[in-house]
């Protein structure tokens, strides 16, 4: 019958998990990175759909919007903190806009230790309007609260609700709070500024004309101009 496995203790912490530094403070010894890694991946929010999206496994290269997007993620994860804008991904559905923003923040969150929050839009009103029931346990700043204050920001699906004036006022107190913070935040849309060559609907006409003039002052515009990878691949396309 086999023995049991016994486990070893780090021989550099001997199993306390901690390391203690000259002035008497300590911090987390190297055993513990991807016990700490994974915590951090766990607090992001991220989709389970989406947690294994990195920059080295998006590899839909196929015209020069799509590399010189990957370049921008890239050096975007290469510079950080070191940077002053966030990310407006834009483009039609289907060309690894999700990918390359979950991309980020998993680098992020893995390689530098980054406070960072995945969001859908749609899901984060569906979670306000909840909040207005009777006997409600969260109010709507308790909602909002986290993804005003964390470090990085993946705002996804930007203008996928219908327009009103209640959608754009929690999106430009969101972002406007953000921006006055100095946090950073990256956001994918399916809008582009110029419409497309069925007349559909702008992004200034879908988050509102406030909204979009600060996603000017807040972030680097990264068009992506491709045909729908899932459509082409089915299941095994990217998101």
């Amino acid at each position: 019958m086999d023995e049991p496995a016994v486990s070893v203790p780090c021989p550099v912490c001997r199993g306390f998990g901690r390391l203690e530094r000259a002035d008497g403070s300590t911090v987390p010894c190297e055993c513990r990175a991807e016990e700490i890694a994974r915590a951090r991946r766990a607090g992001a929010r991220i989709p389970e759909r989406y947690r294994n999206c990195r920059l080295q496994n998006f590899k839909d290269l196929r015209n020069e919007s799509l590399k010189r997007a990957k370049a921008v993620a890239k050096r975007w994860v290469e510079e950080w903190p070191a940077v002053d804008a966030g990310l407006l991904i834009t483009g039609p559905v289907g060309v690894g806009k999700t990918h390359l923003a979950v991309a980020i923040l998993n680098e992020l969150v893995d390689t530098k230790g980054a406070s960072a929050l995945f969001c859908d839009f749609s899901d984060l009103l569906d979670r306000i309007q909840a909040s207005f029931g009777k006997g409600g346990d969260e109010s709507q700043d308790d909602i909002v609260a986290p993804y005003r204050d964390t470090d990085l920001l993946v705002l996804d699906e930007l203008g996928a609700r219908r327009p009103s004036d209640w959608v754009r006022e929690i999106l430009y107190g969101l972002l406007n709070t953000r921006y006055n913070r100095r946090r950073l935040t990256i956001l994918t849309t399916n809008f582009a500024d110029e419409p497309d060559a069925r007349g559909g609907e702008t992004l200034e006409v879908r988050v509102g004309a406030p909204v979009r003039s600060r996603l000017w002052e807040m972030t680097q515009l990264v068009p992506i101009s491709a045909d729908d990878f899932r459509r082409a691949h089915g299941a095994r396309a990217f998101a």
